[in-house]
């Protein structure tokens, strides 16, 4: 059975192509459509031309918040689409708790950190900054806080050897990509239910 999922993206969309090409290697049985805030952003490009359906959500407003209207948009795609998950992928935009609540255990993120530690926009500079060994990057549930909800996949990065902050925020992409996917995949094929904070899979 072919499964429906909606990818958020705000920009150039590295997790979503990682995403969309892997899944096709692979014959995933999934259906994708991708979805944005930013009519310009170069992600858009990329999936059609992969040959992805995509939706932009119009007049966003600045800053983190989404107006009502787009909540209404959000809620009206996963309906019409029958979306199983929705993937978030750099999209810039705190999900309502509304539509968290009304779709519970749908909303999915990844976070350039091993959660709970440095959370928040900046989190690989704030790991480089303060000399930590071992990063990496987290796929969570969303709720109804940032990057507070409960932990799907973990991948520890070493970036010890990393002279600057962009070779660790290159490093920690690599395993973004990776770990994505392998979630996904894990989403997909296994049974799973959360128990307070405890993602319990094969349940």
């Amino acid at each position: 059975m072919v499964k429906k999922i909606a990818i958020f993206i705000s920009g150039r969309g590295s997790n979503m192509e990682s995403l969309l090409k892997k899944s096709l290697s692979d014959n995933l049985p999934v259906q994708f459509i991708v979805v944005s805030d930013n009519p310009k952003a170069n992600g858009l490009k990329i999936a059609e031309n992969i040959g992805v359906k995509t939706i932009v959500l119009e007049n966003c407003s600045d800053g983190w918040k989404l107006t009502d209207e787009n909540s209404e948009k959000i809620e009206q795609i996963i309906k019409e689409h029958n979306i199983s998950l929705v993937l978030l992928a750099g999209f810039m935009r705190i999900i309502p708790k509304q539509l968290i609540e009304k779709f519970p255990s749908t909303f999915v993120n990844i976070h350039p950190s091993l959660l709970p530690s440095f959370k928040g926009k900046n989190a690989q500079r704030d790991a480089f900054e303060y000399g930590v060994k071992i990063s990496g990057c987290t796929v969570h549930f969303v709720d109804s806080g940032v990057d507070t909800g409960p932990i799907i996949m973990q991948k520890g990065v070493d970036i010890s050897s990393c002279i600057n902050i962009e070779e660790a925020k290159n490093e920690i992409l690599k395993a973004e990509h990776e770990l994505y996917y392998e979630a996904l995949k894990l989403l997909l094929s296994s049974k799973y239910t959360i128990i307070g904070r405890r993602v319990i899979f094969g349940f």
